[in-house]
């Protein structure tokens, strides 16, 4: 099977160029390097060609029987070309209160993303939109930087007091209600992520009827709530489930009342599939020329299967280079596990650790502490693109990728279980429907028998 480059087009001052992405390949690399049309950007950290039809049909007809190439990322009408008959990218903008809530189109430039950060704008990940604070102030400038673009801006401004209260942030401290829903999940074991959500959402609900006690809500009134958020505000099937757990936790630990599940029903889940790397992806990831310290984390995430929270909060005493394991501490649901510690891993964790020296944590931010997890996914998506993975790539895939892996090689799902700190094989049994393990090369014990 032939290597596949992938074009994707970008913009240089006021040039329109074309990247050339491909997996490490000495041979491929070799013979772009003889094409007269095709250069190498040390500033961008790749191969690149002028956007021209010319030199992607001279590119397909040198590389033809050496490569595929792949136009499908290439953006239909690159800024700074002038295409009346092509589609005019639009830009949306939806305005709450003095907040701006700006969703880029499918094609963009990282010109665009440059310009937002530069302006102080806030991307949201999870609905994949950017937060504009003081939007009064900046609109004169966004707007005429879009149209500058050549884009086309669509503007709604949101009137529903409803939604613009949700969106506000919450304060509960001097909420005596919420402040015991605090004291009992603490005792509960709960963790602070979780206080924190459920005591938000709580907030939500009770400032939805304008500050009615949480006690004197009906089942009635939390439905139509439910209703609200899942039509007015699209939360997702998880969003919804989250709500519904606060609520449930909260009817428990404070009132005398049941919890009753026909009346506030929980939106059918549903279970998709892992997405994982194939192991070509994988070898191209953990083969990058990465500072240390990210390399140790791809290296960690992937032969350990370590989540992206347990990852940064892993101290130095936890490694045990004796008995090549990782003592993993307060895992999800405050469990500990113990996981193996490979000796690729080893070689590389020891030479981290004299070279960079951290104090407590493994893996230390500029300011001391644990690491964030925005820095470990930033780290993930700088070095996917480096490595030309055609794909959105999270932290949590490479557990996927490593759990799947295991399986593919023949691994019990019950030590997958264990390895994953999951609490029951029903939840590690997903990765049995996207194994490539092949069940008709499986060996029955009968062809051991002697009859």
């Amino acid at each position: 099977m032939n290597p596949i480059i992938y074009l994707n087009s970008f913009m240089h001052e006021t040039t329109s160029l074309l990247k050339l992405f491909f997996y490490a390949n000495s041979k491929l690399e070799q013979r772009i390097k003889s094409l007269n049309y095709v250069y190498y950007s040390h500033q961008y950290k790749c191969y690149f060609m002028r956007h021209r039809d010319e030199y992607k049909h001279q590119l397909a007809h040198d590389l033809n029987g050496f490569a595929t190439i792949s136009t499908k990322h290439i953006t239909k009408n690159p800024v700074g070309q002038s295409d009346s008959s092509k589609e005019t990218p639009t830009v949306s903008i939806v305005i709450v209160n003095d907040k701006g809530y700006l969703k880029l189109p499918k094609i963009y430039s990282k010109n665009w993303v440059d310009f937002l950060h530069e302006s102080g704008c806030i991307f949201e990940p999870k609905r994949r939109f950017w937060i504009i604070t003081q939007y009064a102030k900046k609109k004169d400038a966004i707007k005429f930087y879009f149209k500058d673009q050549g884009c086309r801006l669509k503007i709604q401004i949101k009137t529903d007091q409803r939604i613009m209260m949700h969106h506000q942030r919450r304060h509960y401290k001097n909420d005596e209600e919420i402040q015991s829903f605090i004291k009992i999940m603490t005792l509960q074991g709960a963790s602070q992520r979780t206080i924190a959500n459920y005591a938000s959402q709580i907030k939500k609900i009770k400032d939805y009827y304008d500050g009615k006690a949480m006690k004197e809500i009906t089942d009635d009134e939390i439905v139509d709530y439910l209703f609200f958020i899942r039509e007015e505000l699209s939360y997702s099937h998880s969003s919804q489930n989250i709500v519904v757990s606060a609520v449930k936790r909260f009817i428990l630990a404070l009132t005398e009342r049941e919890f009753n599940t026909f009346h506030i029903p929980r939106p059918i889940h549903k279970k998709a599939l892992p997405k994982v790397l194939d192991k070509e992806e994988i070898t191209a990831l953990l083969k990058l020329n990465l500072y240390i310290k990210h390399k140790c984390m791809l290296y960690l995430m992937y032969s350990t299967g370590i989540r992206c929270g347990e990852l940064i909060s892993l101290k130095v005493e936890d490694l045990n280079f004796e008995r090549k394991v990782i003592v993993i501490n307060n895992g999800k649901g405050n469990k500990s596990r113990i996981v193996s510690l490979p000796n690729k891993l080893k070689d590389l964790l020891v030479n981290y650790l004299r070279k960079v020296r951290p104090n407590i944590y493994l893996f230390e931010g500029q300011k001391g502490g644990p690491y964030s997890t925005t820095s470990v996914q930033k780290v993930v998506k700088k070095a996917v693109l480096k490595a030309g993975i055609d794909k959105r790539v999270t932290p949590h895939m490479l557990r996927h990728s490593f759990a799947t892996h295991l399986h593919d090689s023949g691994i019990d799902i019950r030590n997958i279980q264990t390895l994953l700190g999951h609490s029951s094989t029903k939840t590690t049994e997903i990765y049995t429907k996207i194994s490539k393990r092949d069940i008709s090369q499986l060996k029955s014990p009968l062809d051991d028998l002697d009859v």
